[in-house]
């Protein structure tokens, strides 16, 4: 498997596992806080100070850009700022987009169609990342809710936005869109 295939999977068992932690109530905010506190200092003393188990993680599933284990971090912000401004089911909806919608999207570089707006996507990987999330949101809204929610936040998430010269990140920006449109 290549990286980004692992990585993708990654991304959707961390999220579908979080998911269901917080769902029934093992996983609360204050646990995702001391996770978040707990991965930023591993990463900054790797930086410093190779750990042999952070290694062999990193080399399956980091990209080796910017932090070491940036992904894993940015997708735990994600999750926190999704529990901390919308409602719990909302909030779930919005990981469960970010977690199967995000990982399906880019799993989709096999398509023929390219972005009209991104050379690095396929209009079919943006699809069935549409359709993947929608369905995994839900579980916890009405599907017509779940779907657009989905749908706008799958679309975001194709184009490069930047702020002030920097690449908004999607692990953040994908269940922040979704939650604020199923909220609507």
């Amino acid at each position: 498997m290549n990286l980004e295939f692992r990585r993708q999977i990654f991304h959707a068992v961390f999220g579908l596992v979080l998911v269901s932690l917080i769902y029934f109530n093992y996983l609360t905010l204050i646990y995702l806080l001391y996770l978040l506190l707990i991965g930023l200092i591993v990463s900054l003393v790797y930086m410093k100070r190779e750990i042999r188990a952070v290694k062999w993680f990193l080399e399956r599933f980091d990209r080796k850009e910017g932090i070491p284990g940036r992904g894993a971090i940015t997708f735990l912000i994600g999750v926190i700022l999704s529990l901390l401004l919308f409602e719990k089911d909302v909030a779930l909806a919005s990981i469960m987009i970010l977690s199967l919608g995000d990982s399906i999207c880019h799993l989709g570089r096999f398509g023929k169609i390219k972005h009209p707006f991104n050379e690095n996507k396929y209009i079919e990987g943006v699809l069935a990342g549409i359709v993947a999330g929608g369905l995994g949101a839900a579980i916890f809204v009405g599907f017509s809710i779940a779907f657009f929610g989905s749908l706008i936040a799958m679309v975001f998430e194709s184009f490069e936005i930047e702020v002030l010269e920097k690449k908004l990140d999607d692990n953040i920006m994908i269940p922040i869109i979704a939650g604020i449109v199923m909220s609507i």
